[in-house]
């Protein structure tokens, strides 16, 4: 009988060698419960082969895959497609892309249920944030003209990542960069191709006078409160001034932490979603509506109009163990009127409104 390179075969058949040894440390390392062609395998055959094998690899070095539901290619309805545990327990990667219609429910809606800082973990160059379920990119069509109500049409990029990953990764980022690259084609979109980033982009505080060349050089020409240490202020800048999700922080420097966060939204699409923020958070108080700019305990908001569409303001303020603002309100109050002044004056908005000095309580205050 012929044998094989580096195999002794001995009596009863039984064979002992390389193919041997290799099988049972890789049965003993627990590569057997899951193939190793897989992650390769699904990124060339699920959403329309927008994936990279290796950084599928990474996101789920254990599970056993399937494939989920895939709509890419199709030309229909919202993109769907992702991979799922292959015992049908629970999701693993869930990735959708999809045209914001500025209606009720849409795409990013669950991303304002309560008052929250968000993780902007991208380069400027990526129009996009870290969300509650995974990373979020936002870009403008502008193949596509406006929609019949003159809005501009907007892609939503979303990566569910929650139950893989509890903080950004270079590979989900990654991800969600080739996959909003690939939709961006399929759907006409029109907007430009993303870099794809080597990184995860760390939190770059820089002080008031380097602050200057960016979108939050207004801070370095306002009258800022005390930071709560005593300590000098520090910027952080993270976003484009043209980008669809704008944002500007002050850290104190004594502890490290931001005192205040302020976000501009900028579409018809963040109307709802903000009046369920304010709903859902204050006391809102009889002749009032949770459409007004209004100050609640630790959060303050306020409005404009934008190139024919709404803009909503946000300013956040927490201690570290959130239990009230940071700063007072009224210094709060007063970095939002300068922040939605300064980016109204940069977009050319209009019918700008403004929080009153009123601080209305919290739902769980009696």
């Amino acid at each position: 009988m012929a044998g094989i390179r580096g195999v002794r075969w001995l009596p009863g058949g039984r064979v002992l060698g390389i193919v041997g040894v290799v099988l049972a440390l890789l049965a003993g390392a627990g590569w057997l419960a899951k193939p190793v062609w897989q992650p390769w395998w699904y990124a060339a055959t699920l959403c329309g082969g927008h994936l990279s094998g290796r950084e599928l690899a990474e996101l789920l070095p254990a599970e056993r895959l399937q494939g989920a539901e895939d709509t890419f290619g199709t030309g229909n309805g919202p993109l769907r497609c992702g991979v799922d545990e292959s015992d049908g327990r629970h999701f693993v990667l869930d990735v959708r892309a999809e045209m914001d219609t500025g209606e009720p429910l849409g795409p990013l809606d669950m991303e304002f249920t309560v008052p929250r800082d968000l993780r902007f973990a991208y380069p400027r160059s990526v129009p996009g944030f870290y969300g509650k379920f995974g990373p979020v990119i936002l870009q403008e069509c502008p193949k596509l003209g406006p929609d019949s109500e003159g809005r501009a049409r907007r892609l939503v990029t979303k990566v569910y990542t929650h139950g893989v990953e509890s903080d950004p990764s270079p590979e989900s980022l990654r991800t969600a960069v080739r996959i909003a690259n690939g939709a961006n084609v399929e759907t006409g979109c029109g907007a430009d191709a993303l870099p794809l980033p080597e990184r995860v982009e760390p939190v770059r505080e820089v002080s008031l006078a380097e602050a200057r060349d960016t979108m939050c050089g207004w801070l370095a020409g306002t009258r800022l409160p005390a930071s709560p240490s005593g300590e000098r202020w520090q910027v952080v800048a993270p976003t484009d001034e043209h980008a669809s999700i704008t944002h500007c922080s002050l850290i104190d420097s004594g502890s490290g932490r931001p005192a205040v966060s302020l976000t501009g939204w900028y579409g018809d699409w963040t109307d709802k979603p903000f009046e369920r923020l304010v709903s859902s958070n204050l006391q809102v108080p009889e002749g009032r509506s949770a459409r007004d700019a209004l100050l609640g305990q630790d959060f303050g908001r306020a409005a404009a109009r934008c190139a024919g569409e709404s803009a909503n303001f946000l300013a956040t303020s927490y201690t570290r163990n959130h239990t009230g603002s940071a700063l007072p309100m009224s210094d709060v109050r007063g970095l939002l009127g300068a922040f939605a002044r300064d980016q109204a004056a940069r977009r050319g908005c209009t019918d700008l409104r403004l929080p009153g000095p009123t601080v209305h309580p919290d739902w769980d205050q009696e």
